[in-house]
C-alpha cells in the first residue's frame, strides 16, 4: 500500500484495498501512504485513501501530517481535497512547524491562501519562535508575504532569537519584502 501510494499508482491502491490492505499501515518512520501521496502530489491516490476512510491527521515520528507534505511541496490540489477531509491546518510537527509555514517557506502562494481561508493559525511559532511572515521575509517571497500581511500577521513579532521579519528580509537583501514590511508597520 505505501509502495504504491508513493508512486501514484491508484489502480493498484484500490486492488490493494480491495483486498484488504490496511488503509492506515505505517512505515517505520511512520509515514503512510496519504502522507507519501500528497508529498508527491498524487491528487488520484489521495482521493482514493480518504475515500476508504486513511486517516487524514495521522503523523510522521517526525509529527508531519499528508496537509505538511502537499504544503510543502506547492500541491494545491492535494492541500484542497485534505482540507476538505478535514484535515487539521494548525497540526504542528515535532518542532512546532505547521503547513502555513512551510507553504510561507517555500513560496507556495496559492496553498498559503487556502490554508488561510481555512483559519490556519497566521501568528503560530515553531519551537525556535519563527513565524510563517518570518520564514517568508527570510526568503523574500513578496506574494506570500502581502497575503499573511493581509491575514492580519504579527508584522513585529520577534523570533526566539529576537530577530523579526524585517531583521530576516533586511539581513537576506530582500529589499521589496524590507519596503513591503515597512509599509506595514514593521519598527526598525
Amino acid at each position: 500500500m505505501i509502495a504504491a501510494s508513493e508512486d501514484g499508482h491508484a489502480d493498484v491502491v484500490r486492488v490493494l484495498l480491495a483486498a484488504k490492505a490496511d488503509v492506515n499501515a505505517k512505515a517505520a518512520d511512520g509515514t503512510t501512504g496519504l502522507v507519501l501521496a500528497s508529498q508527491n502530489g498524487s491528487a488520484d491516490v489521495v482521493r482514493v485513501l480518504l475515500a476508504a476512510k486513511a486517516d487524514v491527521n495521522t503523523k510522521t515520528n517526525a509529527g508531519a501530517t499528508a496537509l505538511m507534505m502537499a504544503s510543502q511541496n506547492g500541491h494545491g490540489d492535494v492541500a484542497q481535497a485534505l482540507l476538505i477531509a478535514k484535515a487539521d491546518v494548525n497540526a504542528k510537527a515535532v518542532t512546532g512547524t505547521t503547513a502555513l509555514m512551510l507553504a510561507s517557506e517555500n513560496d507556495h502562494v496559492d496553498v498559503l491562501r487556502a490554508l488561510l481561508d481555512a483559519k490556519a493559525d497566521v501568528n503560530a511559532k515553531e519551537d525556535d519562535g519563527a513565524t510563517a511572515l518570518m520564514l517568508a521575509s527570510q526568503n523574500g517571497n513578496v506574494d506570500v508575504l502581502q497575503a499573511l500581511l493581509a491575514a492580519k500577521a504579527n508584522v513585529n513579532a520577534k523570533g526566539g532569537d529576537g530577530a523579526t521579519a524585517l531583521m530576516l528580509a533586511s539581513q537576506n537583501d530582500h529589499a521589496d519584502a524590507e519596503q513591503l514590511l515597512k509599509d506595514a508597520g514593521a519598527i526598525e
